[in-house]
């Protein structure tokens, strides 16, 4: 992720296709909440042609490593001369991609290509266009539903097994969601009830004009990220189909006892 980002935390990154060809994308998850920027509506995009692209179209060689440190220092001279926003980085098809958003004055493009002209050793370009909705950032960089559930199960399972838990340990996990009536939160109990989850509470929200219905549940399962991630699409699945709304999963920390931390007496 990008070491220079005020706020690491904020990125993500993951593989997927594009025009059918393999792609890493790494992104601005942060900013998605606040996009589109009204002030920030022209697109920047720098294309920077690979020499060594690799078999995947993703990079090979001295390419990643080189292209990182001239990403680094792009995105920190666009963002204090031109006063752009960087949010993400496309690789794919032997392109290395940035993706800015800026606020589209008349010399940008003249600007932008200047900035270039450092940076010797690769083929490269510059596209500006107006983009007011951020169709590029919500369509090619932000991940679909499914992608962006994984990303968040992914971070729950990272966290656990930085604190030593094994994840394969079955233990209890609580599940919420939230429905627009009581029937419908019953009718989303009766589609899961082969699966044997426990209702632990069903609660009523008055300052929730639309999905005032809450329910949480849980069952005894282990946590490995591709195990919990089909039990959470599920579960997605099902409340979506009941006009519900998930909301997440969480689960206590399971250190082996030869690991865990002796607390003094």
């Amino acid at each position: 992720m990008p070491t220079f980002s005020d706020n690491p935390d904020a990125w993500d990154s993951y593989h997927t296709l594009v025009d059918e060809c393999p792609a890493s994308i790494t992104f601005d998850f942060a900013i998605g909440e606040h996009a589109p920027l009204k002030e920030r509506s022209s697109l920047l995009a720098v294309l920077i042609h690979m020499n060594e692209p690799g078999e995947h179209g993703m990079g090979d060689g001295l390419d990643p490593e080189a292209l990182r440190h001239v990403e680094q220092q792009i995105v920190q001279a666009y963002e204090s001369k031109l006063d752009a926003i960087f949010v993400g980085r496309v690789r794919s098809q032997g392109v290395w991609q940035l993706y800015f958003y800026g606020t589209g004055d008349s010399d940008t493009q003249e600007r932008a290509d200047e900035m270039l002209s450092g940076f010797s050793g690769w083929s490269q370009e510059v596209l500006v266009k107006s983009d007011p909705e951020w169709e590029m950032y919500f369509e090619l960089l932000f991940p679909d539903r499914e992608r962006l559930q994984w990303l968040q199960d992914r971070k729950v399972c990272e966290a656990l097994a930085e604190q030593g838990d094994p994840l394969v340990v079955p233990r209890r996990v609580d599940h919420f969601a939230y429905f627009a009536t009581s029937a419908d939160r019953q009718r989303f109990i009766d589609s899961i009830a082969e699966h044997d989850f426990e209702v632990e509470e069903l609660g009523f929200d008055p300052d929730d004009e639309e999905l005032a219905y809450t329910i949480q549940l849980h069952r005894s399962e282990s946590v490995e990220l591709d195990s919990i991630h089909d039990v959470v699409m599920n579960l997605i699945v099902n409340a979506t189909e009941h006009d519900g709304l998930y909301d997440g999963w969480e689960t206590s920390v399971l250190v082996p006892k030869s690991r865990a931390t002796k607390l003094p007496n």
